[in-house]
């Protein structure tokens, strides 16, 4: 990008700042593609405005392999939405479509994998669809995670029937080493849990996952991942299933 005045005349912290923000609200091409550039390390994003829930596409076909994801404000992926589908066998041809649960700010990433830049052409459309809104939830979004402390318990529950179908959670290390973080049923009740672990505020790609299904109950997760003192980690846990359920948190720090 190219500004319309000396570099020399700014301080490059300047520089950097006002060159960060044109590039987080390049807007989503509607209806007649544009060219565009990604790399390995810096995924193209374009931004889209939602005024109302419904139904965000996004099509895009140029050189590499290229993945397309949407994320909300917070950055945690929207449900199906990641699109790495190699159209008609193209790598570099992939088709998104997301719905969209309630009006606010996303944006569409264009990632390349195994390699080192792309080229390519990209447009997006969108159906304005209210039936698809979700009801309030406010431990939905990352930023509205619920603080827990490492080594006390926390119970909870999810309702998908009701739009209750995930709850975000923090933690912060008070010291280094392993944190392990468990789910397990209460109340005799039982739902298809996945549990996730995201770090350094990147909430669109987990570092650790567990569906497992552990002794055979669709409720026991386990996730271990190294930590720094100080650091923040943040979790998801997820009803895969329909109905309401109860379920417990726990974490210990192995040092």
């Amino acid at each position: 990008m190219t500004f319309g005045f000396p570099r020399m005349l700014l301080p490059a912290g300047a520089l950097a700042l006002m060159a960060t923000p044109a590039l987080a609200q390049t807007p989503l091409p509607m209806g007649v593609p544009v060219q565009g550039k990604a790399a390995d390390d810096a995924p193209a994003e374009y931004t889209f405005v939602a005024k109302s829930a419904g139904v965000l596409s996004a099509a895009v076909q140029g050189s590499g392999d290229l993945v397309l994801q949407l994320v909300d404000e917070d950055g945690q992926t929207v449900p199906d939405g990641t699109s790495d589908r190699d159209m008609g066998g193209s790598s570099g041809t992939e088709l998104l479509s997301a719905t969209i649960g309630e009006a606010g700010t996303y944006k569409v990433r264009v990632r390349v994998q195994g390699g080192d830049s792309s080229t390519f052409q990209i447009a997006g459309a969108f159906l304005a669809f209210p039936p698809f809104a979700r009801p309030a939830d406010p431990d939905r979004r990352p930023a509205q995670a619920r603080a827990l402390q490492v080594g006390k318990p926390h119970d909870d529950s999810l309702d998908s029937s009701a739009g209750d179908t995930w709850d975000w959670f923090s933690f912060k290390a008070n010291a280094a080493g392993a944190l392990a973080i468990i789910t397990r049923p209460l109340a005799n009740t039982e739902a298809d849990l996945v549990l996730e672990v995201f770090v350094d505020r990147n909430f669109a790609e987990a570092v650790d996952r567990s569906d497992q299904d552990m002794q055979g109950n669709s409720s026991n997760e386990s996730v271990t991942i190294n930590v720094t003192a100080g650091q923040m980690v943040h979790i998801k846990v997820t009803n895969n299933s329909s109905g309401a359920s109860k379920y417990r948190v726990s974490s210990s720090l192995i040092q």
